[in-house]
């Protein structure tokens, strides 16, 4: 049944190719916030994405967060087609963009859903054992936390994919206290009502 719901996520990604953006450097002048290395157990061996949060305190992206994401298939033993970061709920996530400086560059990094739900990457030529991705990134106004990743990939008609952590945006405290708040309001509502 996951299977069936993450081919039906891939066929959603393919339609959402409109929203690309083009390759593009990322941007100087952040300092690093956050480092995370995760690997990935997939079909028979292993991939890594390497993420990394960079702050930027001055030019374009003062206030801002780039969110960065390098796959490596190291030996999975299949092409890798698909990746995926989540995004909570409240966070935000805009322009996905790329710096092709590996093997791989994606068909499409985009920003799913408005408000984010999630950042897709879709590599039609896919990330073959011992390849790397282009850098793939994003801009965010918040701060990092550690939500869920994905990479897919198939093999003779069998789709693989496994998830993971991946360093994400969490919302600012404010909008943390808002949903709070609305939270305790219903549990309260209903209380009163039963």
């Amino acid at each position: 049944m996951r299977v069936i719901r993450k081919i039906g996520f891939f066929s959603l990604l393919v339609a959402a190719t409109l929203f690309a953006q083009n390759a593009g450097a990322i941007p100087v002048g952040g300092v690093i916030d956050a480092n995370h290395s995760e690997t990935f157990s997939i079909a028979t061996g292993f991939a890594e994405v390497d993420c990394k949060v960079y702050k930027y305190t001055s030019g374009d992206y003062e206030g801002k967060y780039i969110y960065t994401y390098q796959i490596s298939n190291i030996d999975s033993g299949i092409g890798l087609s698909l990746s995926s970061v989540g995004i909570l709920d409240g966070a935000s996530a805009e322009y996905a963009s790329y710096d092709p400086i590996a093997d791989v560059d994606p068909t499409n990094w985009a920003v799913i859903g408005s408000p984010a739900q999630s950042v897709d990457a879709l590599f039609v030529n896919t990330i073959g054992n011992g390849q790397s991705s282009a850098l793939l990134w994003f801009v965010s106004d918040d701060a990092s936390t550690f939500g869920k990743g994905m990479l897919f990939g198939m093999s003779s008609g069998i789709p693989y994919y496994e998830t993971g952590d991946l360093l994400t945006p969490i919302p600012e405290p404010a909008t943390f206290l808002l949903l709070g708040t609305a939270g305790l309001w219903i549990l309260t509502r209903k209380r009163r009502s039963a």
